[in-house]
C-alpha cells in the first residue's frame, strides 16, 4: 500500500515538471551564456569562422556602444561599465566577433594571443582588432610607464578601464601592451626549446644534433633574453662540427617606436672557425620601423670584441682586443596566424682590425602544430671577412652554412 502511494506521488511530480517545463525556459532577454546552453537555437559564440556583427551577442555590442557613449558625454564619478558577457570578445575589421580569452597583446610586435573554444589558441594582428570587450581583469600598459589594472572596453580610439578607483580613459594609440590578470612575476616568463637530429648508417656514417634554448622575461617596460644554440656533427666517426653560440640582451622600451639596449652580448665557440672564444658586448638603441602587417626593427650599437683563437701563425697577436660597431635588423612576416617567416641579420664592423669583421644571418620558417609545439626550419649563415691562418698554415673558410629542421616546445610564449 505504501509503495502504491509513493508511485502515485512520483508520477504526479513528473507530470507537474513536464507541464511547467515551458515556464522554466530562459526569457527572451537571457544572457549569451544562458542561450549557449539551448541546443535547439544557434548560439552567439563565434563558430569556426566568427559570426557577422548582426549575429554577434547583442549584449556585448550594446555594452561597448554604451561605454563609448558615456565617455563622449562625460563619465560621472559613480559610473560603472555594464559588460555584456563574462568572457572576452574581439571584433575584426570586417565586423566579425570572436569569443574567448585574451592572453596578451604587445603593440611593439603588433601581435595578440586569443584563445577560443572553437579556434583554440591563435595569434592575430592587433591592428586588425577594431574593438575589445574584456570582461576579465587584465593589466594595461601605456606610454610613459603608466600601468592600470581592471576590466575594460577598447574602442577604435579609446581604452576605457574600470578600476577600484573608478573608470579611467586613455587614448588607444598610447597603449603599449595588455597582460592577462594582475601583474604577477610568473606571467612575465616564457621559454622555448628546439631539437633537430639527423643520422645515416651503412655505406656512410653521419650524425648531427642541434639544440636551441631561449629564456625570456618580458614585462610592461622591458624584455630580457638569454639563449644558447649548440651544433654537433660527425662523419665516419670523425667530428665535423662543434659550435656553441650564446646570446643575452636587455631591452628597455622608451615608446612604441624607440627602444634602447643597455646590455647586449654574444659568445661564440667554434672549433672549425678556429675560435676558442669570441665575445662581443655592446650597448645601443633602435626603432620599430613597421609593426602592422609585418614587423621590422633596426638597431645599432657600439662595443668591444675579444677574440681568442685556438691557434695562430707566427706574428699574429692572440688574443685580440678590438672596438666594433654593430648593425642589426630583424624582419617578421606572419603570412597566416601563428605561422611566420623571420629574417635576422647582424654585422659587427671591427674598425680596429677590419679583417675580423663578422656577420651572422638567419632565416626561420615557423609552422604551428598545436598550441605548444611548432615545426621550425632554420638557415644560418656565418662569415668572417679575413680569418687569420692557423699555426699549421691552414686558413679557415670565410663562410659557414647551417640548415636545421626541428620540433619546438613553447611554454607561456
Amino acid at each position: 500500500m505504501k509503495a502504491s502511494r509513493l508511485d502515485t506521488v512520483g508520477w504526479g511530480a513528473i507530470v507537474v515538471l513536464f507541464l511547467s517545463a515551458p515556464l522554466l525556459q530562459p526569457p527572451h532577454g537571457a544572457s549569451a551564456q544562458e542561450r549557449e546552453e539551448e541546443p535547439a537555437k544557434p548560439t552567439p559564440e563565434a563558430p569556426t569562422t566568427a559570426a557577422p556583427t548582426e549575429e554577434a551577442t547583442p549584449q556585448v555590442q550594446e555594452a561597448v556602444e554604451q561605454a563609448e557613449a558615456a565617455v563622449e558625454v562625460g563619465i560621472p564619478a559613480d559610473f560603472t561599465i555594464e559588460f555584456g558577457d563574462t568572457d572576452d570578445w574581439i571584433q575584426f575589421k570586417a565586423g566579425e566577433w570572436l569569443k574567448g580569452e585574451l592572453k596578451w597583446m604587445r603593440q611593439t610586435d603588433n601581435e595578440m594571443e586569443f584563445e577560443s573554444k572553437k579556434l583554440k589558441l591563435m595569434q592575430f594582428k592587433w591592428s586588425d582588432i577594431v574593438q575589445l570587450h574584456a570582461a576579465r581583469i587584465k593589466t594595461y600598459v601605456f606610454e610613459k610607464g603608466i600601468v592600470v589594472t581592471g576590466r575594460a572596453m577598447v574602442t577604435k580610439e579609446q581604452v576605457i578601464i574600470e578600476t577600484v578607483e573608478g573608470v579611467k580613459v586613455f587614448p588607444r594609440d598610447k597603449l603599449v601592451s595588455i597582460i592577462r590578470g594582475e601583474p604577477r612575476e610568473r606571467n612575465y616568463w616564457s621559454t622555448r626549446l628546439r631539437a633537430g637530429f639527423s643520422g645515416n648508417a651503412g655505406n656512410s656514417e653521419q650524425i648531427s644534433l642541434n639544440v636551441f634554448w631561449r629564456l625570456k622575461r618580458g614585462d610592461e617596460l622591458s624584455r630580457t633574453l638569454i639563449s644558447y644554440e649548440g651544433t654537433f656533427a660527425s662523419a665516419a666517426r670523425e667530428e665535423t662540427a662543434n659550435r656553441h653560440l650564446g646570446d643575452a640582451s636587455l631591452t628597455l622600451f622608451i615608446s612604441r617606436r624607440v627602444f634602447i639596449t643597455p646590455i647586449k652580448g654574444q659568445l661564440l665557440n667554434d672549433r672549425f672557425q678556429n675560435l676558442r672564444l669570441r665575445a662581443t658586448p655592446t650597448a645601443g638603441a633602435g626603432v620599430h620601423i613597421f609593426d602592422t602587417k609585418v614587423k621590422w626593427d633596426v638597431d645599432g650599437s657600439l662595443g668591444y670584441q675579444f677574440t681568442n683563437f685556438l691557434s695562430t701563425a707566427a706574428g699574429i697577436k692572440n688574443p685580440q682586443h678590438d672596438g666594433l660597431f654593430a648593425a642589426h635588423t630583424y624582419f617578421k612576416w606572419t603570412f597566416v596566424p601563428d605561422n611566420n617567416l623571420e629574417l635576422d641579420w647582424l654585422t659587427n664592423v671591427v674598425y680596429t682590425t677590419i679583417g675580423l669583421t663578422n656577420h651572422i644571418g638567419s632565416a626561420k620558417l615557423k609552422l604551428k602544430v598545436v598550441s605548444i609545439f611548432e615545426f621550425e626550419t632554420v638557415f644560418t649563415f656565418f662569415r668572417t671577412e679575413r680569418p687569420p691562418p692557423r699555426a699549421d698554415g691552414t686558413v679557415p673558410k670565410r663562410n659557414d652554412y647551417q640548415v636545421v629542421i626541428g620540433l619546438v616546445l613553447k611554454i607561456n610564449e
